[in-house]
């Protein structure tokens, strides 16, 4: 019971997620846009994301809002307690990954983000894909390593003073 009291409220969990979602996708969006203006011009006819140049639309704005709406739900069902009790974080990747492409996917498809008929355009995504997972996976598990060590160190200060003090009383 005092577990769940302390436990973060389902919708903070989701807006979190959402934000740390949407922020970087919008600034990646936004550095891509404006590198394709300036380096590939002719790319604006090929995708409805990039097709005002180095500023994105509105549209363009609600359907990376969208997507992180997707993928929010989809960290919060994968990576919080709240659901999967037990499951080790590799196997939760390798969930999360095709889950993930096939997420993108459907939003490219739908929202005509690049011609669905190009195989160099499908190629371009899944490489584009998997370096930006590849990326993202490894500043997580960076993080979750320090974060290791710091509780790591934290527990050993703790130890060491529960044990001085365990001295002190006898």
């Amino acid at each position: 019971m005092n577990q769940e009291q302390n436990r973060t409220p389902l919708v903070t969990e989701l807006l979190r997620s959402f934000a740390t979602a949407f922020s970087p996708a919008v600034l990646v969006m936004s550095l891509a846009g404006m590198l394709i203006s300036r380096y590939a011009p002719d790319a604006k006819e090929m995708s409805t994301l990039f097709a005002y140049g180095a500023a994105l639309s509105y549209n363009s704005i609600l359907q990376i809002a969208g997507l992180a709406l997707v993928f929010s739900v989809c960290i919060v069902l994968l990576f919080s307690d709240r659901f999967i009790t037990k499951m080790r974080f590799l196997y939760r990747i390798l969930i999360f990954f095709p889950a993930t492409i096939l997420i993108v996917s459907i939003f490219a498809i739908i929202f005509k983000w690049f011609p669905a008929d190009s195989i160099l355009s499908w190629i371009a995504f899944i490489l584009s894909f998997v370096i930006c997972y590849a990326v993202s996976i490894g500043l997580t598990l960076l993080v979750l390593r320090l974060e290791k060590k710091k509780y790591g160190r934290l527990l050993a200060d703790y130890k060491a003073r529960h044990k001085d003090s365990r001295l002190d009383n006898n």
